[in-house]
């Protein structure tokens, strides 16, 4: 098996990216602390997503995210999905982090936390699939009330 080596080229354009998703769903409110959508999708699932301001330096800000259904559902798997962006103000990019550590841009298969070779770019697309969701089928909360992930 040939050793994998991560497109840091394509990792940093994701992240590029992500960064400006970001600023769309947060633009025109950027003094709030907490973002709330609300998104539709098909078969008449209503999903929100729920972004919160966290640590915030000179050059960084830490944003909690949390995307589920507005409504219990009866799955056998977790529905919902809890995640960290760290943003880089002064490079423009944004990455997913857990909170207290970075992902390593490859890991040898397999390992012990089971990760991908490229859990890195995977979780970062993630994170671009479910932010561009947002851009395109979801819409702001003004009004909202604390409202519990199902």
């Amino acid at each position: 098996m040939s050793k994998y080596v991560p497109d840091l080229t394509s990792l940093q354009m994701l992240g590029e990216l992500n960064y400006r998703r970001v600023a769309k769903l947060m633009r025109g409110h950027e003094s709030d602390t907490q973002w709330h959508f609300s998104i539709h999708s098909a078969g008449d699932q209503e999903s929100r997503l729920r972004l919160t301001l966290g640590n915030e330096s000179r050059f960084t800000t830490d944003v909690a995210l949390e995307f589920g259904p507005e409504i219990e559902n009866k799955l056998l798997f977790e529905s919902k999905l809890n995640m960290t962006i760290r943003l880089y103000h002064d490079v423009g990019i944004a990455e997913i982090t857990d909170g207290h550590r970075q992902y390593s841009g490859a890991y040898p298969y397999p390992n012990d936390a089971m990760y991908h070779r490229d859990e890195k770019f995977r979780l970062n697309q993630q994170l671009a699939d479910l932010l561009e969701l947002c851009l395109k089928h979801g819409h702001r909360l003004y009004e909202t009330t604390y409202f519990q992930f199902a």
